[in-house]
């Protein structure tokens, strides 16, 4: 950043208007801004200040009386102040609010709202960029990179403050360099760390808290098991020992005594499975002996009534054996039947077309062979002759039916003939209209006249292509000029916030006794000395209000907000600036005319192609039409003459053929005068008697010869059965109703002769006739009722033992498996517990406390390596001015219990020990205020990101030093001047007038301070 002119009217103690040219005092480096105390020359640093941020530095930030009292009535008070930031030159104008004469009244006076304008130096020419107050400030402030506190720490440098802040203490310190650096993200980690170590803190709980469930769960499970079984087994009662303490031992313990008491279980059940099994082998046997017996018992009855109903069913037997006989021979008696029904049907049919034979066509025929021969010869004569005259029919039907085509046939070859003539005639007439557009072929080239169109529209795309972007550049230059003052405006609302928020954070640290007074209450004591008495409590200057922690949250809630709008705007801006810069390149450096004569012309262009394109075609599609008729008249005059031969050709043949048919049915007549369709219903009539007669004759004779061999056929099926005549088969028959009560005898008689052959080969047979000879008998009702009480008793005692077993087997396995998934879950959640332990040490370490020895924060830790950079940058140039005699450096020794990393000390390369700051006489702390101020100016622009500042002031001071150290100050300040740096030297020391010849001098009057431009050649210093 460099200024290159201020202008000043009406402001502070210059009552009129003054102007500072710091281009004519750049050429030197150095220039002196003196006069006598109270003249002004601190106004100037203002007006600059209030210039760029539209308010004064310091405390003096809200002041309302800037008008200077001087003025003439009715000047307004203006600021105009013209600087360079980075590659681009502003113009700012200020006037603040004044109250001006009343336009309407003679004596009043009226406020006047304060008024600001901004303009850019492009191509030469002024652009408004804004004329809101708070927006210009936010402009120049976000491209500057600084907001006005930083401006004024950076840019003009007030020795008074930095010594202040090199005898400071930590706490003092701190403040200022938060105000100078953000160090929001660290905090935002340091937070980040609460929360994490909340969640991993949580985590832990519950794992602590399942843990002690899982063992809790072990143990009421077990001993309430064994609370409930263990006593009433005496056995493992006694075993009992005093609970562990130890908690493996104590499940181990559990484990052993259920152990104990399945064992024992175990044993007693294996007892009473003996027993259960004894009285089960009793069971059987009495079983076995009930059953074998019962057996016994029933062969006696089966052969009893075997005896009595045997002689019956051997009879049954013998007369289904006759009757089996006489059924298999029955279909030879039902055939007999059928063939002399069949024999009576075919008598009748042959006496009615032996009559019509007789009487009709006087054949007299008899029921023989010979006979039928001769009806047979008669029939197949008549069908043949049928069949002719039947064809014949379908021959005279045709005949119609080509007379009828001949004559149609006829009509078609006159009419095609007709259509020849004519397509010949048309033919003629398309080939010399296609021979007259075929004449001029450059008339037809539509390639040539596609290129010709294409080119043309490709250079009327291209024009407006280049319209579009045209418009869009400078469209896009007012969107990014928008962004830029976006960002800067959104930059100034951060800086605000984050400077809200440090100073209500500092306050509520100075409001920490007044917190502490506040809690205080008779008769409890104090959290600081422990005094039950509180005599002198700290009390607020005019009952100011308490910064608490939501207030605190909330500003802090609004820079996050701020800041995250800012990274938004930047974004935006980013984008501007690409979309921009793409439109440009494209844009070249044509205007906006120029693009639009272009594209008019290319459009001109473009209607003439598309006229002869459109011509082209036009000719192009009338040749295709007349080329496709040609062709297609081609084809009908062919085809016609085609259709014409075939016609005649086709009435030559219905000729030949009706002539034909004419002489064949003139012989199928045989002479009669009959019509042929009276012929063949004659033939048709004698066909059917003769064929009726055949087949009646053919039917008789076959069934009186089917007859005769089926009542052979019986007579000798018959004598074969045994039956020598048909009264005996008769009588060997039997109804169903008597055949199924044989039958029923005899299957009967059959189970029980099975039934009996069975028992007596059976096992139990076998086994009833041993226990009878042995004096055995079948057990009673009360030996059977005895035997099973003793095995339901034995079952119940069994189960109940098993199931007591089978419960203890089961509780210690469920107490192993619960142990075992405990062990488990123990082992697998002991990370999550060890990270919460190292993230709760970590945590402590950020907040200053566990094994942090330098009592930090994580904020003050970064302000400290700020610090020690600002020591370092510092050293370079006091070294300098002291003649290598002193330097700064940072000092992060502990202090008791008190934060450490914010202290500074001076060694003294003379006595090679370091000291305390506040031991530096009045010229040495101004020199190493000034480095530090410097240094610290330094150190702001590399981390802030701000504009190299080409114009620096230094404020008072150098009264303090004697000759030769103001030597080495104006050495120190000489290398300022690298790269073309302009520094000014704000002083009313004589010395310093006498050094530098290059100055702005301010002269006090009465009336108003004004301006001394000495117009002296610089001289080398």
């Amino acid at each position: 950043m460099r200024i290159h002119k201020l202008r000043i009217q009406a402001f502070g103690p210059f009552a009129g208007v003054e102007e500072v040219d710091f281009d004519e005092l750049s050429a030197g480096g150095l220039f002196l801004l003196d006069g006598p105390t109270g003249a002004g020359k601190s106004s100037i640093l203002d007006a600059i200040c209030y210039g760029i941020y539209g308010s004064l530095p310091g405390n003096r930030a809200g002041s309302r009386q800037i008008r200077s009292d001087h003025a003439a009535e009715g000047l307004e008070p203006q600021i105009i102040c013209e600087l360079t930031v980075g590659d681009r030159r502003f113009e700012v104008t200020r006037s603040p609010a004044w109250m001006r004469p009343s336009k309407r009244g003679k004596n009043g006076v009226t406020e006047q709202k304060a008024s600001s304008a901004l303009r850019e130096l492009v191509k030469g020419q002024w652009e408004a960029l804004s004329t809101r107050n708070d927006e210009v400030g936010q402009i120049l402030g976000g491209l500057l990179g600084l907001d006005r506190d930083q401006f004024t720490k950076v840019v003009m440098l007030p020795q008074g403050g930095f010594a202040d802040f090199l005898r400071a203490k930590a706490t003092a310190r701190e403040d200022l360099l938060s105000n100078l650096f953000d160090t929001s993200d660290y905090g935002k980690i340091e937070d980040e760390f609460n929360l994490r170590l909340t969640e991993e803190r949580k985590k832990a709980a519950e794992i602590e808290a399942t843990l002690s469930a899982r063992e809790n769960g072990i143990r009421q499970d077990a001993t309430a098991f064994l609370a409930s079984h263990e006593l009433a087994d005496p056995e493992v009662a006694q075993n009992q020992i005093e609970p562990p303490a130890d908690l493996a031992t104590e499940f181990a313990d559990y484990d052993a005594r259920i152990l104990t008491m399945h064992c024992a279980r175990q044993e007693g059940t294996a007892k009473l499975r003996l027993r259960r099994e004894q009285s089960l082998k009793n069971q059987k046997s009495v079983d076995e002996r009930r059953r074998v017996f019962a057996r016994r018992a029933e062969l006696s009855g089966l052969e009893s009534e075997h005896s009595e109903k045997h002689p019956a069913a051997v009879r049954a037997g013998q007369a289904l054996e006759l009757h089996g006989k006489a059924a298999g021979i029955r279909g030879y008696e039902a055939q007999v039947n059928e063939t002399k029904k069949s024999l009576e049907a075919t008598v009748k049919a042959w006496h009615e077309s032996q009559l019509k034979v007789a009487n009709g066509y006087e054949l007299r025929a008899q029921a023989n062979a010979d006979d039928l021969d001769v009806i047979r010869s008669r029939t197949a004569k008549l069908n043949n002759r049928l069949v002719v005259l039947n064809a014949a029919l379908a021959d005279e039907t045709k005949k119609e039916q080509l007379q009828k085509d001949l004559k149609d046939a006829l009509e078609q070859v006159n009419k095609q003939k007709k259509i020849r003539e004519d397509a010949e005639k048309t033919l003629g007439q398309l080939r010399a209209e296609r021979d007259d557009i075929a004449a001029e072929p450059q008339k037809l080239d539509l390639v040539a006249a596609a290129g010709a169109k294409q080119v043309a529209t490709e250079e009327l795309t291209a024009a407006q292509e280049l319209v579009v972007q045209i418009k869009l550049r400078d469209k896009l230059h007012k969107s990014l000029t928008a962004a830029d003052i976006e960002y800067a405006e959104q930059s100034l609302k951060l800086n605000a916030a984050e400077t809200e928020l440090i100073a209500a954070q500092r306050m509520q640290l100075e409001q920490s006794a007044l917190r502490l007074a506040a809690a205080l209450e008779d008769g409890s004591p104090c959290l600081v000395c422990g005094s039950l008495e509180h005599p002198q409590p700290a009390q607020s200057e005019d009952d100011a209000e308490l910064i608490d922690d939501e207030r605190i949250e909330a500003l802090d809630k609004v820079v996050q907000t701020e800041r995250e709008l800012q990274r938004t705007k930047a974004k935006i801006r980013d984008v501007a600036t690409t979309k921009f810069e793409a439109a440009a390149e494209s844009a070249k450096d044509t205007d906006l005319d120029t693009g639009k004569a272009r594209t008019e012309l290319a459009q001109t262009k473009l209607d003439a192609a598309t006229a002869k394109q459109a011509e082209t075609t036009e000719l192009a599609r009338k040749l295709e039409l007349l080329r496709a008729r040609i062709e297609k008249e081609t084809a009908k005059v062919a085809q016609a003459a085609l259709d014409h031969a075939t016609g005649t050709k086709q009435v030559q043949s219905l000729s030949t053929q009706i002539d034909e048919l004419d002489a064949k049915l003139a012989q199928l007549r045989e002479g009669s005068d009959l019509g042929l369709a009276e012929l063949v219903k004659k033939v048709r009539a004698e066909f059917t008697v003769f064929n009726g007669a055949h087949k009646a004759l053919t039917d008789h004779l076959a069934a009186a010869n089917a007859a005769k061999k089926a009542a052979d056929t019986w007579t000798q099926q018959r004598d074969e059965a045994g039956f020598v005549n048909d009264k005996e088969y008769v009588v060997a028959l039997l109804s169903d109703e008597k055949r199924e009560q044989y039958q029923t005898l005899q299957h009967e008689d059959t189970v029980r002769s099975s039934a009996i052959a069975t028992l007596k080969a059976s096992e139990d047979h076998l086994r009833a006739k041993d226990l009878a000879a042995q004096g055995i008998g079948a057990p009673t009702e009360e030996e059977q009722s005895t035997v099973n009480e003793n095995v339901k008793a034995a079952e119940e005692l069994y189960e109940s033992a098993r199931q007591d077993e089978v419960l203890a087997q089961t509780q210690l396995e469920r107490l192993r498996t619960s142990v075992a998934a405990l062990s488990e879950y123990r082992a697998e959640s002991g990370p999550v517990v060890d990270a919460y332990r190292r993230l709760r040490d970590l945590a402590d370490v950020i907040r200053g406390g566990g094994e942090n020895k330098y009592k930090m924060t994580l904020s003050t830790y970064v302000l400290a390596a700020r610090l020690e950079e600002v020591a370092q940058a510092a050293t370079e140039r006091l070294k300098i001015m002291s003649s290598e005699r002193y330097s700064l450096h940072h000092d992060d020794s502990t202090r008791g219990n008190s934060k450490s990393g914010l202290g500074l000390r001076v060694r003294d390369s003379w006595t090679g020990k370091e000291r305390d700051t506040q031991t530096l006489s009045g010229g040495e702390t101004f020199m190493a205020s000034l480095a530090l101020a410097l240094g610290l100016a330094d150190v702001i622009s590399h981390h802030s990101g701000a504009v190299d500042m080409q114009t620096l002031f230094v404020d008072e001071g150098f009264g303090s030093l004697d000759a030769e150290t103001l030597e080495q100050v104006m050495e120190a300040l000489e290398s300022l001047r690298a790269g073309g740096r302009m520094i000014g030297l704000v002083s009313h020391v004589s010395e310093m007038k006498q050094r530098i010849t290059n100055r702005v001098t301010v002269i006090k009057t009465q009336h108003g301070s004004t301006i001394d431009m000495t117009p002296e050649v610089m001289l080398t210093i």
